[in-house]
């Protein structure tokens, strides 16, 4: 498997769920505005402007980031100096000439001040696990195979982060997992169908495993975040993860879109065909007993000579199944992780066209449809960026 080298960041940072407070107050608010903060959290608050500004990979002197962020110089040397001191920032030369006068020393992200452990279980038999930089990059890779059917245990989720934990080589920040199902805010897998957890406490089982911090969210919800900051940039997008299961993540206006239930996105179990096979939920005709990678593949396997034809079918299915949220939400584009044998160019122009012909408008410019690019490190980078938004939230520490 390569090594993942580095990511291009977008701006601005737009983070996730369950970091709803950073979203709204540092990476979407004004920053002079992010200056004015209860004295009791001021010092985080201020850390964590400095910290948005420069991340992932910008260089600026502390007398920019004065001026970016309303700090006087006073408070912009005295945090930059605690920054420095902990490693999470970085002299890197000088700015440019501009007139007379000392030129400024630029200041920059450290990428190995930390290291950060993202935990990727919605891939079908195998749990993958990755160390990353502060600034996405993978240093390190993991996989523990998952052998039995029924119900997962725990403690495999704990022998992969043991090792991973002797993997990493700086001061870990924290834990992020994407998990398949659905999650709560607290961290609590309600229901993960596929790995036979319900009411699962996750984060609080790995956390007193760890003594860390620890974000969990649903897996296509980490990766339409991933997308977002390390893929397109876009700020209205949909995401269809087809997987053991099939799971879709919801950006409108830059939001995660979560729902009451914390249950957006959770397509997996929506019946499309009341006749249709049997699921493993109970119901019958479920979008993944349908068109899962492992039903799909299956279903290629036994039939070869008509793979174009099941692919053409399964993609309008899917682009039937989602016409509605996309027209409902103005959606421009749909992007779709998956096994690239399913998820190929028959697929996705089966899909396209199926939403296009349903959708199609003198007011509405054609949807498009496409693989995202960040393939099968979309999870593993959207659980990191949870767990560094949450570690510089203004009332937290980093």
């Amino acid at each position: 498997m390569g090594m993942v080298t580095g990511f291009k960041a977008q701006s601005p940072w737009r983070v996730p769920v369950p970091a709803l407070s950073i979203v709204r107050r540092i990476m979407t608010s004004n920053t002079a505005n992010l200056s004015k903060a209860l004295p009791k959290s001021v010092r985080h608050h201020n850390r964590a402007i400095l910290l948005r500004l420069l991340y992932p990979d910008v260089s600026m002197t502390r007398a920019d980031l004065a001026r970016a962020s309303g700090l006087t110089r006073v408070a912009i040397s005295d945090i930059v100096a605690e920054l420095l001191g902990e490693h999470l920032l970085m002299e890197v030369g000088y700015s440019k000439s501009t007139g007379p006068g000392k030129r400024g020393r630029l200041l920059r992200i450290n990428p190995d001040g930390r290291s950060i452990l993202a935990l990727d279980l919605s891939t079908p038999y195998v749990f993958r696990g990755a160390v990353l930089n502060l600034t996405g990059q993978v240093v390190a890779r993991e996989e523990i195979p998952l052998t039995a059917d029924g119900k997962v245990p725990l403690d495999l989720v704990g022998e992969l982060t043991d090792s991973l934990m002797q993997r990493a080589t700086h001061p870990i920040m924290g834990i992020g997992v994407s998990s398949p199902g659905i999650v709560s805010a607290e961290g609590v897998v309600d229901d993960a169908t596929n790995l036979g957890w319900v009411q699962t406490d996750l984060r609080g089982y790995l956390h007193e495993k760890t003594g860390l911090e620890v974000t969990v969210n649903n897996d296509a919800n980490n990766e339409v975040l991933a997308e977002q900051q390390f893929g397109s940039g876009q700020s209205d997008l949909l995401l269809v993860h087809l997987g053991d299961g099939v799971g879709a993540g919801l950006l409108v206006s830059g939001e995660l879109v979560t729902g009451c239930n914390r249950a957006a996105g959770e397509i997996g179990h929506v019946v499309v065909d009341p006749t249709g096979p049997h699921c493993r939920c109970g119901k019958r005709g479920c979008l993944e007993s349908l068109i899962s990678v492992p039903k799909l593949t299956a279903a290629m396997d036994r039939d070869p000579d008509n793979l174009a034809s099941i692919l053409r079918r399964a993609g309008e299915l899917l682009g039937r199944v989602l016409t509605m949220p996309a027209g409902l939400m103005d959606i421009p584009r749909v992007a779709v992780l998956g096994d690239s044998r399913v998820v190929n160019r028959i697929f996705l122009s089966a899909m396209e066209k199926t939403m296009n012909d349903a959708l199609a408008t003198d007011f509405r410019r054609p949807l498009v449809v496409d693989r995202s690019a960040l393939g099968e490190d979309a999870a593993l980078l959207g659980a990191c960026s949870t767990v560094v938004a949450d570690l510089i939230e203004p009332d937290g520490t980093v």
